[in-house]
């Protein structure tokens, strides 16, 4: 086993030389890789069994849990307690248990969002450093990593970066720039530890080591946002329940103001006032970025396994895992806050019967198998600590953002559309605004297949290539017949035998570069009101609309992609549809479409849906098979057709439509718990959100599973 340990260290040496710095982007900040140092990456490893394993974790929790808790159940509370309180800085991102074909001693995880710098110092005595230099530094670092890993039994080094007296930045903890270190219990997970080398209750920080610190934590304030002089919350270990107490502190802190301790020495903590100063003036002359978390997908380790993160709304549930593990017998558990009900091998993955009994996150299952015992580990939220997770994470976005909730009450759903109606509405043809040919073009060109049939206010005529122009809200046909433009009122072309209508000069086109400027049905040149979306008000112009029937209007939708999950797409293709049988009979007000308009539906996503007409049937070769299989499919709540928003990305919850809209007759559209987040909402962030319903669908949700997550009590109905 070690001598493969050995090999895979050698191998990872040159690889972590080489990609180290520019993982951790922090320009103009030279950092001495763990490869350069000489970091023994065996030291992480072990060979050691799960079982041998868990037991040594639990002699090292119960070792220092004198200095943390009382006992193993307080600590519990205080982890529920922190989860509760801030999760947006507690709950890990990724999680593993192995490297390669290796074990770790201790598991290692990454949190995206830093929002704190904890300042220690080393408290040795480095009077040799002075003579000996670099050498004796890397040798210091060695040692460092060596207590860490071994003596106090953390598997690693705890601090992110070390700093030496000549102002030489060391990399610390492996694996990737936001692994979590282990530096400042119960506030590790947002935190980046930087620690200086020496003791400064005795000694005073050199010249060179300050400026190397005023550079590492500028460049980290930057690259996470951090304002040095900012107030965040901090824990530290208290008496009673929950044996933890929240205190108030700067970003830029000491490991004093986290812990009970005199870490980082009077000396360097004195100097702190001065060091926010110029972090501050450095960050104020340089521009900042917005902070974007990496997009990674969750991945299958080998050895012990990181499932992502999985929910419920019941007690016990089954959840499938994406496992390929052959002869699998039994699943057991040490954690006694789950219970293992069944475990069987279906359809080449592992389907798992669990009961959680309390407390939320990382859970580690063994599976008996035909090659042995394997390990997994899966993050299983707690259907109880939605509710409370996702409050918390609202109260901290709207302290953020200075925002309220809305204050309207607003019925929004005007006229109930019943299951009888919608068998009308969807054979009834459909009138969609095409927004920019009518805002940004004066001018068309048209073509057919085959000849135009062209129909005026009174006149019809055939052409191959007619021409329309528009002016001052008046619609003007020119064709090779006429000596002048004919000026109309009303005009339709379609083909003559029911093929593609096209306008030869639109320059739409798709990210691939497929001209999107063919249409179904006809399309019609009238005077309209529309909005306008720079000044949000109605105007009456010459406008163009596509009128097709609900079908081909559905085929010609492009709000999902090829490349998302066939179970997601046909969701999103059905809340698409349902949309636009919301709005289909013009009773329900839509704030896009003013009151008697001839058109239902708008091609522009800002107003209403991505439809890009018959153009769709080019770019996509999964969008006609799934709305086959969802054609007589509806959503319906208590007999009617609900309102069902959705939209890209949230902020780590979605939002109610009362809080946000006002609405007063739209239960189902709650607030939820969505940790595939982007750094802020992308959208409104009512109902639905597309990147973790994108998540859910990969982890083996079904469309109904994850419909009922987001829109509580609607029913699936089918049409006949």
């Amino acid at each position: 086993m070690y001598k493969k340990i050995v090999i895979v260290m050698f191998l990872l040496a040159g690889f972590t030389s080489f990609v180290s710095a520019a993982w951790w982007n922090l320009p103009g900040v030279t950092i001495i890789t763990r490869a350069q140092w000489w970091a023994d990456e065996t030291l992480r490893y072990t060979d050691k069994s799960k079982t041998e394993r868990d037991a040594l974790r639990q002699q090292q929790k119960d070792t220092e849990s004198n200095s943390l808790v009382q006992n193993e159940s307080q600590g519990q509370i205080a982890t529920d307690y922190l989860i509760a309180t801030t999760p947006s800085e507690q709950l890990v991102d990724q999680y593993r248990e192995s490297f390669g074909d290796n074990f770790l001693k201790w598991p290692e995880s990454i949190h995206f969002h830093k929002t704190k710098i904890i300042i220690h110092h080393t408290a040795d005595d480095n009077t040799a450093l002075m003579t000996w230099w670099k050498d004796a530094a890397i040798i210091e670092m060695q040692n460092i990593y060596k207590y860490h890993a071994l003596t106090r039994g953390w598997g690693d080094i705890g601090y992110n970066f070390v700093i030496d007296p000549f102002g030489n930045i060391y990399e610390g903890r492996a694996w990737w720039p936001w692994v979590v270190g282990a530096h400042v219990a119960w506030n590790n997970t947002p935190t980046v530890g930087i620690s200086m080398m020496w003791n400064f209750n005795v000694n005073v920080p050199t010249d060179a080591a300050l400026k190397a610190l005023v550079k590492l934590t500028t460049a980290l304030a930057k690259k996470y946002r951090i304002n040095p002089k900012a107030t965040t919350t901090y824990f530290k270990v208290d008496d009673t329940t929950p044996y933890l107490k929240a205190y108030t502190n700067y970003t830029l802190a000491g490991h004093q103001d986290a812990w009970v301790t005199s870490c980082p020495g009077a000396n360097l903590y004195a100097l702190f006032p001065e060091i926010r100063d110029q972090v501050s003036e450095n960050l104020s002359k340089i521009a900042l970025v917005v902070y974007k978390k990496p997009v990674i997908a969750p991945k299958i380790e080998r050895g012990s396994i990181v499932a992502g993160r999985y929910y419920s709304d019941t007690i016990t549930d089954t959840f499938t895992l994406p496992i390929r593990w052959t002869g699998i017998q039994s699943c057991t558990t040490s954690d006694d806050t789950i219970a293992i009900g069944s475990c069987s091998s279906n359809d080449n993955k592992l389907s798992i019967s669990l009961t959680k009994k309390w407390i939320s996150g990382l859970k580690t299952i063994s599976v008996v198998t035909s090659e042995g015992t394997k390990t997994f580990s899966m993050n299983l939220i707690r259907q109880e600590d939605f509710a409370t997770i996702a409050n918390k994470l609202k109260q901290e976005y709207a302290t953020r953002k200075s925002i309220t909730p809305s204050s309207q009450s607003i019925t929004k759903i005007t006229s109930k559309i019943t299951l009888s109606d919608l068998k009308t509405l969807v054979d009834t043809p459909l009138n969609i605004l095409l927004y920019e040919l009518s805002t940004s073009y004066s001018r068309y060109e048209i073509s057919c297949d085959g000849w135009c049939t062209i129909q005026t206010d009174e006149t019809g005529y055939t052409d191959t290539n007619p021409i329309i122009e528009t002016s001052n809200g008046f619609v003007y046909l020119t064709l090779p017949t006429f000596e002048n433009a004919l000026a109309v009122t009303h005009l339709e072309i379609s083909s003559v035998d029911g093929g593609l209508v096209r306008v030869n000069n639109y320059l739409r086109k798709s990210y691939g570069g497929t001209q999107w400027n063919t249409f179904r049905g006809s399309l019609i040149w009238k005077k309209e009101s529309i909005k306008n979306l720079a000044t949000s008000e109605f105007v009456d112009q010459a406008v163009v609309i596509n009128k097709t029937s609900f079908d081909n209007y559905m085929k010609g939708i492009a709000e999902t992609s090829d490349t998302e999950n066939r179970e997601k797409q046909k969701l999103v293709l059905l809340l698409a549809k349902m949309y636009t049988l919301f709005y289909i009979n013009g009773q329900n007000t839509h704030p896009s479409i003013p009151a008697g308009a001839s058109y239902q539906a708008i091609d522009n996503p800002d107003m209403f849906q991505k439809y890009v007409w018959a153009g769709r049937e080019k770019t996509s070769t999964m969008s006609a098979g799934l709305l086959a299989d969802i054609k007589n499919t509806v959503i319906m709540y208590n007999g009617y057709v609900p309102i069902l928003p959705y939209f890209s990305c949230s902020a780590g919850f979605t939002r109610s439509a009362k809080e946000k809209r006002g609405w007063n007759d739209t239960p189902y559209l709650q607030s939820k718990l969505d940790f595939a987040a982007c750094f802020d909402f992308n959208w409104h962030g009512v109902g639905l959100s597309g990147k973790w319903a994108q998540y859910l669908a990969e982890k083996w949700w079904t469309l109904e599973q994850i419909l009922q997550y987001y829109y509580p009590g609607v029913d699936l109905e089918i049409i006949n």
